[in-house]
């Protein structure tokens, strides 16, 4: 007679006992369980699926468009600013007095340039970065020397006259190389549209004819000081307009609005330098197959 035996993981044991000749008996069966310490049973182990959680805008960060903080910064500083330059309804004292600026400049100016700044900056816009930071960086000069705790006459000396003389030429000079950096803006934003060259055009005039208005200040001459003072804030104004225009456009764009303001692009006329070295590696690799 031969024996089968099979095992479960369990410990339960199944003996099968099968006559060695033919007989019409039946096979015996017999179960036993080992005398060794069960175990448990092992069941597969599938993930129980968590239940769907609600995303948390902490966990999911989304930036928006820094832009439009920025134009409304420097248009509620530098508007204003315009405004007494060009001495409309009193303002400015009509001698271009920017004091009541003050405030505007440093936490519109200054401060809400350099927060747009920093994020375009985190966007990975190097140029709206460049533009902005600067800027607020000029507001926040320009405000600090009209703070009368700082009093940045007293440095050049306790004759008040020379004093004012020696400031207003030294300032004129800080604002002819703000001109040059404005012109660097200029060109740079032919690659852009319209709407950037003009405007960066009107303020790269705004900052020469502003500074010579310190100029003749400095020498007395009060009458081209007025002829300048009037042309820096006709230019400011004009460059101003194209601001207010930008910052509608991106407004529009920011809320999807169905219809965008037109800005000349230039972008299919100016063609990037990336595109034109992969059409030269382009045709030189033509050529060698040839």
């Amino acid at each position: 007679m031969s024996e089968l035996h099979f095992c479960s993981p369990d410990g339960l044991s199944l003996k099968l006992s099968l006559p060695s000749e033919s007989t019409d008996l039946a096979p015996e069966y017999r179960s036993t369980v080992s005398p060794q310490t069960p175990r448990k049973p092992t069941y597969p182990q599938t993930p129980t699926p968590l239940p769907s959680l609600p995303v948390s805008p902490a966990s999911n960060p989304k930036f928006g468009n820094p832009t439009p903080v920025g134009l409304c910064g420097f248009l509620l500083a530098n508007t204003p600013a315009t405004i007494m330059l060009l001495g409309w309804g009193g303002a400015g004292g009509n001698n271009g007095n920017q004091s009541a600026a003050i405030g505007a400049y440093f936490y519109l100016g200054c401060l809400l340039e350099i927060i747009c700044g920093i994020g375009e900056w985190i966007n990975g816009e190097t140029f709206n970065a460049t533009v902005f930071l600067v800027l607020g960086g000029y507001f926040g000069a320009s405000a600090a020397v009209m703070v009368p705790f700082y009093n940045a006459v007293s440095g050049y000396g306790t004759d008040v006259d020379v004093a004012e003389a020696a400031y207003y030429a030294s300032y004129a000079t800080f604002l002819i190389f703000m001109a040059v950096v404005l012109l660097f803006f200029t060109i740079a934003s032919v690659r852009l549209d319209i709407c950037h060259v003009v405007l960066f055009a009107c303020f790269t005039v705004c900052f020469p004819c502003e500074a010579m208005t310190y100029f003749y200040m400095a020498d007395g001459n009060d009458s081209a000081a007025h002829t300048f003072r009037i042309c820096s804030g006709v230019s400011s104004l004009a460059g101003s307009a194209i601001v207010w225009y930008l910052l509608l456009g991106s407004l529009l764009e920011a809320v999807d609005f169905p219809y965008l303001l037109p800005v000349g692009d230039l972008r299919k006329y100016v063609k990037r330098r990336s595109e034109k070295l992969d059409r030269r590696r382009h045709k030189t690799s033509m050529s060698c197959k040839l």
